[in-house]
């Protein structure tokens, strides 16, 4: 009895292996790189993954889907599957820090919005002059209603390194799309520039960010009550 169920258990993770997009070589560049967190920013061993430990790793809020899509899941106002970036770096970066992700957005029933894509501080080191905060610079949204808009995308980013101080720009970048879209985010010399399906949509200075360490983010991050779903086909962290 006991060869069989070791057999069966053997047998077992090659079969799992092959059903996680880590099974995927389009995707292993980015987990290699990155942590998963769900459903919380705490980390939780059921859930989340830890110094980019995906080749076993699947659940209901990060799977594979068809043999080729990468998908986030969540339900719930601020709970996210999210992967994070696990090296920092500095937005003056004179190498372009670049996030590159072909990705279809599954509202389902969100009742107010959800981030995908993320430019985060680290919150846990300090920076140039022991700068620290805990506050994303960007986050690409999906909202379903602002200034009158529906079903848009956006790019709110924050405009100050003040943690007590609320001031942000909102930019549409558009209607959803309907089908897959790519989206590049490039940080290079204090310059952020966004780019939807090629075009370029903001192109600014955010040198007030400059002695923060920051790192990139992507998958699900509810801010409304609901469920929401996200699938790459396309992920890069560069």
């Amino acid at each position: 009895m006991k060869k069989i169920l070791l057999f069966i258990v053997i047998s077992f993770i090659p079969l799992l292996a092959q059903s996680t997009p880590y099974s995927l070589e389009k995707f292993r560049s980015v987990l290699k790189q990155s942590n998963l967190q769900a459903p919380t920013s705490r980390y939780n061993a059921h859930y989340g993954v830890k110094n980019a430990g995906f080749k076993y790793f699947q659940n209901r809020y990060f799977y594979l889907q068809d043999n080729r899509y990468m998908v986030f899941e969540m339900c719930d106002k601020k709970h996210r599957s999210e992967l994070r970036e696990k090296n920092d770096w500095y937005v003056t970066t004179s190498t372009p820090k670049v996030l590159f992700a072909k990705v279809y957005l599954f509202v389902l029933n969100q009742t107010k919005e959800f981030t995908f894509l993320q430019i985060h501080a680290d919150s846990n080191r300090f920076g140039k002059k022991r700068a620290i905060i805990n506050k994303p610079l960007l986050r690409i949204t999906w909202s379903k209603e602002r200034n009158n808009k529906h079903d848009h995308l956006w790019a709110v980013i924050r405009l100050s390194p003040d943690q007590d101080e609320q001031k942000y720009v909102k930019i549409d970048l558009g209607k959803r799309p309907k089908d897959f879209f790519t989206t590049k985010i490039e940080v290079v010399k204090s310059r952020m520039k966004i780019f939807i399906n090629g075009a370029l949509k903001i192109n600014m200075d955010v040198g007030y960010w400059n002695n923060f360490l920051n790192y990139f983010k992507a998958g699900v991050y509810l801010q409304g009550e609901g469920c929401s779903k996200v699938l790459f086909d396309k992920l890069m962290f560069d």
